[in-house]
């Protein structure tokens, strides 16, 4: 199934409405971005689209963000998903975050700025946490912000990890992209670059 916009499946998950993204990359693969929580609801949204999940992509360590990780991984490894000759699902997340992670996937990649994951180049944009990542496919046109950049808000810095300065940075260098980009947040709508914008007295 070659990707498009338009087959980009978007879930709300768990009790603060997380965006968990299911997004197609190659004939019958998918990487899913932000499992906040209804591995359920993932699942069934998988089968559904006879997609299997070839990377679980972490944009930062929050529990609401994070929590239907290992049902996930559970179902695959038990053939829930109708696959048994598969590798499990590649779990990526920056090295900063991995302490949000109650068990350590044996899958797991530790990202960095400008690391390719997929289709997608890791964008470190700290600020929420200090592991918080865009994953940008700029063939596409698509990016995965997490909670670092909403339709007209930006992330919570007050949590533990968080940085007002360094999340205004990071805003800025999203803000500096093609405008015509498409956004794909942690909560609340799509949006696009050139719709947003800031005023930071920093």
């Amino acid at each position: 199934m070659p990707m498009s916009k338009e087959n980009i499946i978007h879930l709300t998950v768990g009790p603060i409405a997380t965006n968990c993204w299911i997004y197609p990359i190659g004939e019958g693969t998918a990487a899913i971005i932000d499992p906040g929580d209804e591995a359920g609801v993932i699942i069934s949204a998988l089968k559904k689209a006879s997609l299997v999940p070839e990377y679980i992509l972490l944009t930062h360590g929050h529990f609401d963000h994070i929590t239907a990780l290992s049902d996930l991984l559970d179902a695959f490894n038990k053939g829930i998903l109708g696959v048994d000759d598969k590798e499990p699902p590649k779990v990526a997340i920056h090295r900063q975050d991995a302490h949000y992670l109650e068990k350590t996937p044996t899958s797991v990649q530790f990202i960095e700025e400008g690391d390719t994951v997929g289709p997608f180049r890791i964008l470190h944009i700290p600020g929420h946490t200090q592991g918080c990542v865009g994953y940008f496919d700029e063939k596409a046109g698509v990016l995965f912000t997490g909670d670092t950049l909403f339709q007209g808000d930006y992330g919570r810095t007050d949590l533990p990890g968080g940085n007002e300065k360094q999340i205004h940075e990071s805003l800025k260098r999203l803000l500096s992209l093609d405008g015509e980009i498409l956004v794909y947040p942690g909560h609340g709508p799509t949006t696009i670059i050139k719709e947003e914008d800031f005023n930071f007295s920093d």
